[in-house]
């Protein structure tokens, strides 16, 4: 009876091993199959990412709200934030590079750009907010894509 137990174990265990060492067998598998302008992005580092834009768009909208005039400190705080995003979009590809994910392709270097903008309003003198109060609608306007009205 113990025999089965052990059998079991083992199975399991190398189950988990060849389920773990896959991990870094698909890595090389991509980098043959794919071309060497195409960025493979997986679902978790998309996921990740997507939630840092999301944290960071949340400071964004708090450091920009609710002062009217918006002080020095708040402003450069929202720079500093939109130089981090801009940093975080590389993550999702450069130019004109495919992935696996057609609307991340398709939209970062829009949405990096945007980012851009928004920071150099901020750094206008006087500075141009409104750039700045927009970029969770480009996030908005991607997540969007595709959604039925109820």
């Amino acid at each position: 009876m113990l025999s089965i137990y052990l059998k079991r174990a083992l199975l399991l265990t190398t189950a988990f091993t060849v389920i773990g060492c896959a991990n870094g067998v698909f890595e090389t598998v991509r980098k043959v199959t794919y071309p060497p302008d195409f960025n493979y992005i997986s679902s978790e580092t998309l996921t990740d990412t997507m939630q840092q834009f999301a944290w960071y768009t949340t400071l964004l909208d708090n450091s920009l709200q609710d002062t009217i005039p918006v002080p020095n400190s708040q402003r450069l705080n929202a720079i500093s934030i939109l130089s981090k995003m801009e940093i975080l979009s590389h993550s999702l590809g450069e130019e004109n590079l495919s992935s696996n994910h057609n609307i991340v392709s398709f939209n970062i270097d829009q949405f990096r750009q945007n980012i851009i903008n928004a920071r150099d309003g901020l750094q206008q003198d006087p500075p141009n907010y409104y750039l700045a109060g927009s970029v969770s609608a480009y996030c908005l306007n991607c997540h969007s894509l595709g959604k039925q009205p109820d």
